[in-house]
């Protein structure tokens, strides 16, 4: 009676360790194979009114024409339909949403070479947008972040400019706040609020002349985007160098120079900011790295494999979710499988000294640009989107599907192999 009882706790125990299906909704299927580019931006997010999402459907050869969605679901992701969409010489527009559940967007203009900030406003259900045109800050890469203290969103591109537009629509200060290097111009920025009100940059750096990607950097803003310093509080005046000759904290290692080394995305929580990056070196070396914030010290480095009991993750793309205010909550870092054509999710419950595994998707013919909302919802999910490449000869016709994902943070009946998926 006892030997039977222990197997069969060990058998729960075995039950409970696996890891949860990752849930996949199709939102188009016919996109180009950019949809959803890339992770260093935030194109997901969650209000009380429902989920919004953002994605590519087409382009023209030159870049000037591509035809954007902005879409909506009130189930929880089941379902979308689209509120907005239209044709502009743009990337996939970044989203932020505030207390009062109204949607920022963010996007440049390849043409005018302009920043346009959306405002849509759930008082009037998000129909028509207000619209703030800045001048002279448009580039490929940008990102955006909100800060509910002081009314306003950021906007950082890859141009090195950096501006901060007020709830109302204002703008409220445009400046340079970084420029080139000797060795390196700037690419793929990166935005995230602290809850106590710091912002913290990071961006990734291509050397100049080659298609190589230099070098990965850091730094923070006291309030909100004014003055900027070193994690370590040494004072940084714009606009910044932004390369290994600049004065900002940099991620990457002495070795790494000559391989392309990729920010998929960075994340702070409870005084420790977490770092996710691929060395493309041979072998290649996938980084999970943690500082200390207090201290500026390199805490951690979990390389050249980052992984729970058997899921391992590898790629170019992928984000952390948390909810940053609860100094307990979990961490979970999602991205593509080391070994299949799948999205893995790896959670920490001690602010990544260690990590386990916690979901996993079915496999697609090669997801990309994997991406999401970087605070878990009320109600227990992370929430994201990736477009899956499929093969095609032409750069211009459908080559791709944008999926919305969702993950349970609790066990739920989605058990890996349980539930069902929304794949056609």
């Amino acid at each position: 009676m006892k030997f039977a009882l222990i197997l069969l706790l060990l058998a729960v125990a075995a039950h409970a360790a696996e890891p949860l299906l990752i849930e996949t909704t199709l939102v188009d299927g016919e996109v180009i194979g950019f949809g959803t580019f890339q992770s260093h931006n935030q194109k997901v997010v969650r209000n009380r009114r429902g989920i919004f999402m953002t994605h590519l459907r087409s382009r023209n050869e030159k870049y000037t024409a591509q035809q954007w969605r902005l879409s909506r679901s009130e189930d929880g992701g089941r379902t979308f339909r689209t509120i907005y969409e239209a044709t502009d010489a743009t990337n996939p527009p970044v989203l932020e949403t505030d207390a009062a559940d109204n949607i920022y967007l963010g996007r440049p203009d390849f043409v005018s070479l302009e920043v346009l900030v959306y405002r849509f406003l759930a008082a009037e259900d998000y129909r028509e947008p207000h619209i703030t045109r800045i001048a002279k800050g448009a580039a490929g890469k940008y990102s955006m972040a909100l800060d509910e203290a002081r009314k306003e969103v950021c906007y950082f591109s890859h141009s090195g400019t950096f501006h901060r537009v007020g709830f109302d629509g204002a703008e409220r200060s445009s400046v340079t706040l970084l420029k080139r290097g000797l060795n390196a111009v700037q690419q793929y920025p990166q935005l995230q609020f602290a809850p106590d009100g710091t912002l913290h940059a990071a961006w990734t750096t291509e050397k100049i002349g080659a298609y190589l990607y230099w070098d990965i950097h850091y730094m923070q803003s006291p309030d909100g985007g004014g003055a900027w310093r070193t994690m370590g509080g040494a004072p940084i005046t714009a606009p910044v160098v932004a390369d290994d000759g600049g004065p900002t904290d940099r991620i990457t290692l002495d070795d790494e120079f000559e391989v392309h080394t990729w920010l998929s995305s960075f994340f702070i929580k409870d005084g420790k900011a977490h770092f996710l990056y691929l060395a493309q070196s041979t072998p290649q070396k996938q980084h999970y790295v943690r500082y200390d914030l207090r201290t500026a010290r390199r805490e951690l480095d979990i390389q050249p494999e980052f992984k729970g009991r058997t899921l391992s993750m590898r790629g170019l793309d992928g984000f952390f979710a948390s909810r940053a205010g609860d100094p307990k909550s979990t961490l979970y870092c999602i991205g593509q499988d080391a070994g299949k054509p799948r999205l893995v999710c790896l959670a920490s419950d001690d602010n990544g000294a260690t990590w386990r595994d916690h979901a996993v998707s079915e496999t697609f013919t090669r997801p990309y640009a994997i991406g999401g909302c970087r605070e878990v919802t009320p109600d227990g999910w992370i929430i994201g989107s990736f477009t899956e490449k499929t093969d095609t000869k032409s750069t211009n016709a459908p080559e791709g599907r944008v999926y919305f994902f969702r993950i349970a943070t609790q066990p739920t009946a989605s058990k890996a192999g349980a539930a069902k998926s929304e794949k056609p």
